[in-house]
C-alpha cells in the first residue's frame, strides 16, 4: 500500500483534482484517499484557498450580521468588510468541505464559498515569494549579521569569506539569501559596501593579433599543451603597476593556479632584467628538481617586462611558456581576480615607491588566507603544502592568518598606505575606485 505524502506542497495538478472531486460532491476523507494525504491536509487547503463570491445586493438587504449596528456601514461594505459574518448562512457550508462546490441550486440568494485550482494555486505563489521575501531572524542573528558580519564584510570586501567566519560560530546563513537581503535593503550592509558594483564601459576593440614570433608560446599552444596534460601545474604571471608611465617600482606577481595562491615580489622597474632576477631570485628558495616539477606551465601577457623569451626560457629551462593573446587579460582570469584583491589595498594611480618587501608581503598572506567558493570552502594556505613547504613559505616571509583577522582594506598597511593613497588620489578618484576606510 502506498504512503501518504508529507510535507510536500500542492502543486497545480493535485488543486485540479480536489477541484474535480468537489465538483462531484466527493468528500474530503475520499480526496485524501485518492490523493494519499492526510484529511486534514486537504481541509485546510480548502479552507485556505476557498474564494468568495457574494450576491448581488439587488432589492436585498445587506447580508452582514452586525449592519444594523455597525458605525460604519454603506452601500456593499460587506464586500470589504475584514469583519463580514453572514446573516444567515448556508445549512451547506456548515459542515465539510464548507464549500459550494458540486451544488446546483439555481438562484441562491446566500454568500458562496468556492475552491477553484488555479485560484488557489496564485494565491499559494504569492504568498510563497511574500514569506521567503522576510526575514526570519531571532534577535541575536540579526545583532550578528548587522554588526559582526557586516564589520567583517567591511574589511575584507568578501561575503563568502564572511560568511564562513561566521558560521564557524554555530550560525547557519546562506550566501544567496544575504545576497538577496542586500538586494532588498533589508540588511545594514548594502551593495556600495561590495566590490564589483561600479558599472563598466563598453571597451573599444583592440587588435588581439601577435605582433611578434613566439611560435609555439601561443595560447593556442597552451590549450593544446593543457589537453594534452590535464594534470600538469599550471602558474601564471602578470604585473601590477602603480603609477603609468613612470620608472617606479612595480609588483610582480606569481600564481599557482589549482589553488589560487600568490605571491607578490616588489621589482625596481617594469623591465624584463628586473623580472629575471626575481625569477632567478625564486628560483634559489628551492632545488633545480623540485622547482622544475613545480613551474611546468608559465602563462603570461605579451608586456614588455616579458617579452624576452629566449632569456627566460634560459632560466626555467623546464618550463613551457606561453603568451596570453594581446589586449586579453580575460585569458588569465585567475591571476586577474587575486589583482583586484590587491586594488582594495592598493588602488591604480597610487605610487609603490613607499612600500617594503615585508609590507607586501603582509598584504600576500591575507589575500592567501582568504576563504575561496571554488576551493571548497578552504583558503590557498591550506592546499599550498601539497605543492611548497612551509620552510621556503617562512623564508619568503608568508604566514596564513586567522580567518577574524583577514583584512583586505587600505587600513591593513596602516596610516602610511591611507595617507599615500590621499595623496595621489581625490575624492572622485578614491570613489570611483570603491575604496573605503574605516570610520
Amino acid at each position: 500500500m502506498k504512503r501518504k505524502t508529507k510535507n510536500n506542497h500542492f502543486t497545480i495538478e493535485t488543486r485540479i483534482i480536489i477541484e474535480e472531486e468537489l465538483d462531484k460532491e466527493t468528500s474530503v476523507t475520499n480526496i485524501s484517499k485518492k490523493l494519499f494525504r492526510d484529511r486534514s491536509n486537504i481541509g485546510r487547503e480548502i479552507d485556505k484557498h476557498k474564494v468568495i463570491k457574494f450576491p448581488t445586493s439587488f432589492n436585498r438587504n445587506n447580508p452582514c450580521k452586525f449592519f444594523s449596528t455597525c458605525s460604519n456601514r454603506y452601500l456593499e461594505c460587506f464586500k470589504t468588510c475584514t469583519n463580514f459574518i453572514e446573516f444567515n448562512p448556508c445549512e451547506r457550508l456548515k459542515s465539510s468541505p464548507h464549500v459550494c462546490n458540486g451544488c446546483n441550486k439555481r438562484n441562491c440568494t446566500h454568500v458562496k464559498y468556492y475552491y477553484n485550482a488555479k485560484e488557489a494555486d496564485s494565491q499559494y505563489l504569492e504568498n510563497l515569494v511574500k514569506s521567503r521575501s522576510k526575514m526570519h531572524y531571532s534577535e541575536l542573528e540579526l545583532n550578528t549579521l548587522n554588526n559582526d558580519f557586516y564589520n567583517l564584510v567591511i574589511q575584507t570586501k568578501s561575503i563568502y569569506h564572511s560568511l564562513r567566519v561566521i558560521n564557524s560560530m554555530g550560525f547557519n546563513f546562506k550566501i544567496k539569501t544575504i545576497y538577496r537581503q542586500i538586494k532588498q535593503d533589508l540588511l545594514r550592509l548594502k551593495n556600495t559596501d561590495l566590490p564589483r558594483t561600479n558599472s563598466k564601459k563598453k571597451e573599444k576593440e583592440k587588435d588581439k593579433t601577435y605582433k611578434r614570433d613566439i611560435n609555439g608560446h601561443t595560447y593556442e599552444d597552451y590549450n593544446e599543451y593543457k589537453d594534452k596534460h590535464p594534470l600538469a601545474i599550471e602558474w601564471q604571471m602578470d604585473c601590477v603597476q602603480g603609477i603609468q608611465g613612470k620608472e617606479e617600482p612595480v609588483l610582480l606577481t606569481l600564481q599557482i593556479v589549482s589553488i589560487k595562491f600568490l605571491f607578490i615580489f616588489i621589482i625596481n622597474r617594469q623591465a624584463a632584467d628586473d623580472v629575471l632576477n626575481k625569477l632567478k631570485e625564486f628560483k634559489e628558495y628551492f632545488n633545480t628538481r623540485k622547482f622544475n616539477k613545480l613551474l611546468e606551465i608559465l602563462l603570461t601577457d605579451n608586456g614588455h617586462e616579458f617579452i624576452k623569451l629566449d632569456e627566460l626560457m634560459k632560466l626555467l629551462n623546464k618550463t613551457n611558456i606561453f603568451y596570453c593573446h594581446p589586449y586579453s587579460s580575460c585569458e588569465k582570469g585567475s591571476i586577474e581576480n587575486n589583482h583586484e584583491l590587491i586594488r582594495r589595498v592598493i588602488p591604480q594611480g597610487v605610487s609603490l615607491s613607499c612600500y617594503t618587501q615585508e609590507e607586501i608581503n603582509l598584504l600576500c598572506s591575507n589575500i592567501n588566507s582568504l576563504f575561496r567558493g571554488e576551493l571548497g570552502g578552504k583558503c590557498p594556505f591550506d592546499l599550498v603544502n601539497e605543492y611548497i613547504s612551509s620552510d621556503i613559505l617562512n623564508k619568503l616571509g608568508l604566514k596564513k592568518i586567522e580567518p577574524k583577522d583577514v583584512t583586505l582594506i587600505p587600513e591593513l598597511l596602516g596610516d602610511k598606505n591611507v595617507n599615500n593613497i590621499t595623496k595621489y588620489l581625490s575624492k572622485p578618484d578614491i570613489k570611483k575606485a570603491h575604496i573605503k576606510f574605516k570610520n
